[in-house]
């Protein structure tokens, strides 16, 4: 007993903090996981992203790029978009493959399957763009607005903030994201 008392009192206060961080892990909900790997890859990758659990919840409205919020100010982008969320959600869940797609408004993206103690749904990333879309940005804005009816100004302001990332890089991007699925499945699954 005096051995343990010992070993007890010579525990400093970040290990303490270290072990109950260790128990938080342990006992951490599935959505609570999820969530750490949205803001994880977040912070690695500055895409944003969120998850759809079923059918019900498709709203491309969650979609957090300005770019896209401002083009959603358009009933039938909205719309579409919407559609090509929920075809891309169904994909990705039928295969539980990852789906690489190209939205009605040029952007790529991509939805990654979850499957994690139960709880089944899809991660989307927030789009991004190639270096030629960048370098064609007003043509192609142009074309949005004039299709949608939204402002080209701001559309435009906010189409240069979208990410560009090369193929390579969205593929590394979208096993990066599995990965970070793996490793939080396996601390809460064992």
């Amino acid at each position: 007993m005096k051995r343990l008392t010992k070993a007890l009192k010579s525990i400093i206060e970040s290990d303490l903090i270290k072990i109950r961080k260790g128990f938080e892990v342990l006992f951490m909900l599935p959505k609570e996981a999820i969530q750490k790997v949205m803001d994880a890859y977040y912070h690695i990758t500055g895409l944003r992203c969120y998850f759809v659990q079923d059918e019900t919840e498709i709203s491309s409205a969650k979609e957090k790029n300005f770019f896209c919020k401002c083009l959603k100010t358009s009933s039938s982008a909205l719309r579409q978009c919407d559609e090509c969320t929920f075809e891309n959600y169904t994909g990705a869940l039928k295969s539980n493959e990852p789906q690489k797609y190209a939205c009605h408004a040029g952007l790529v993206k991509w939805s990654v399957p979850v499957s994690l103690a139960g709880v089944k749904g899809v991660i989307v990333s927030e789009g991004v763009i190639t270096k030629q879309q960048g370098l064609e940005a007003q043509d192609w804005v142009n074309h949005l607005a004039e299709t949608y009816n939204v402002s080209r100004p701001i559309l435009l302001h906010n189409y240069t903030k979208v990410a560009v990332m090369n193929e390579n890089q969205v593929e590394e991007s979208i096993k990066l994201m599995q990965d970070l699925l793996k490793y939080y499945k396996a601390v809460i699954e064992g």
